[in-house]
């Protein structure tokens, strides 16, 4: 970490971490659903920035993240694709350290914003034709609860933490498209990332 005019038990830092995320969907309805949705993989990545004090840390993050899932059989069928910003704002508990091995948990929350939704046709895993815009069908502003883990390796000058983690979403993104459509369609994900501390 890097403090800057801060007293000695408090830590500022900063620094960047990306990996690969699996996200699915949440669907709900007294009705037929005509989907049967697999997890989409997709990479992930960003910023973060990091407030410590002893043991714990306030760790706020901005994130590009794709969610969605697919309905795909024999490489052919249908994938949407959710591209969001999510910010994150976590609290971190280092745990006793091992040398410079420091495991941790997190928790907490995301706000996050739809800037493309895209509804994909494959056949034989190849895209064919021109994605469908979707995002008037889906809200734009999503948010859900956060918890993970990982270790945190502490080297000259930087750290390198690996992680994993999983989002939650909590509102219901479906726009009804009547009084009566009970749809309820929330975001799933779990990610896997690497990250370096400056």
């Amino acid at each position: 970490c890097v403090a800057v005019l801060l007293p000695q038990t408090l830590s500022a830092g900063f620094g960047i971490k990306g990996g690969y995320a699996l996200s699915n969907f949440t669907l709900t309805s007294a009705s037929p659903i005509p989907f049967a949705f697999q997890n989409l993989r997709s990479p992930v990545g960003g910023i973060f920035f990091s407030l410590g004090f002893g043991p714990l840390a306030i760790q706020p993050e901005v994130l590009y993240v794709r969610m969605g899932g697919r309905d795909v059989i024999d490489g052919s069928g249908l994938e949407f694709r959710f591209d969001y910003i999510q910010v994150p704002l976590l609290l971190k508990l280092n745990i006793i350290p091992l040398g410079p091995i420091s495991p941790f948990i997190c928790a907490g929350g995301y706000g996050s914003y739809l800037f493309r939704a895209r509804g994909v046709t494959l056949v034989d895993g190849v895209v064919v034709g021109d994605p469908a815009d979707l995002g008037d069908n889906y809200e734009k502003y999503d948010y859900g609860v956060i918890g993970g883990g990982g270790l945190k390796f502490k080297l000259p000058g930087i750290s390198i933490s690996i992680e994993g983690r999983y989002n939650y979403g909590l509102r219901n993104i479906w726009i009804p498209v009547s009084p009566e459509d009970d749809l309820s369609w929330k975001n799933r994900s779990m990610m896997a990332l690497v990250g370096i501390g400056f």
